[in-house]
């Protein structure tokens, strides 16, 4: 009895499948598509009353982390966001927000300088100050969050042996001299 053969195409296909699912991102979908109609922090920050219980996406750079009694507040320097949600850090920031979240947030995850992207709902604001200055944060009451892995985790990946993509190596380069590919007479 003869078995059949799958098709060069099958294996086309599902190569194919597999290579376009390693290309996909990790960051989720509500945090890589803006809010429609969602207000800036500019303009929050000039009409706080008017835009109460509104949700927003907003992202920046983690200045402090305070873990209260029942909630955990991530005081952020706010950045534009790129068209995946990132923080851009520049020279242009819009100001200032906290994010409160109801569970602990483990301070040496959440530390300073990380890169987040949150979702809530306006809350209220708060006004501390920083140094003398008193300054009015909106609080967002984060129903998601994503916090941006740092570049060193990105470049941590364990890659292989430059030998290892080099066809040509000769580990004992004068002894296989004649044999290697560019030798000309």
């Amino acid at each position: 009895m003869k078995t059949k053969l799958p098709s060069s195409r099958f294996f086309i296909y599902v190569a194919s499948a597999v290579l376009l699912s390693a290309c996909t991102s990790h960051v989720p979908p509500e945090i890589k598509h803006s809010l429609e109609g969602a207000p800036s922090l500019a303009e929050v920050r000039d009409q706080p009353q008017a835009y109460m219980s509104q949700k927003v996406r907003w992202g920046g750079v983690i200045l402090d982390l305070e873990n209260r009694q029942d909630t955990s507040w991530l005081t952020i320097l706010a950045y534009p966001l790129n068209e995946q949600g990132k923080p851009q850090v520049s020279d242009h920031s819009s100001g200032r927000f906290i994010a409160e979240a109801n569970d602990f947030l483990e301070p040496s995850v959440y530390s300073h300088d990380r890169k987040i992207t949150v979702i809530g709902r306006l809350v209220r604001t708060e006004t501390v100050k920083v140094g003398d200055f008193p300054y009015e944060y909106p609080v967002v009451e984060m129903s998601q969050r994503y916090l941006w892995p740092t570049e060193q985790e990105i470049y941590d990946y364990n890659y292989p042996p430059y030998w290892w993509y080099d066809p040509w190596y000769q580990p004992y380069y004068p002894w296989h001299y004649p044999y290697y590919p560019h030798y000309y007479r």
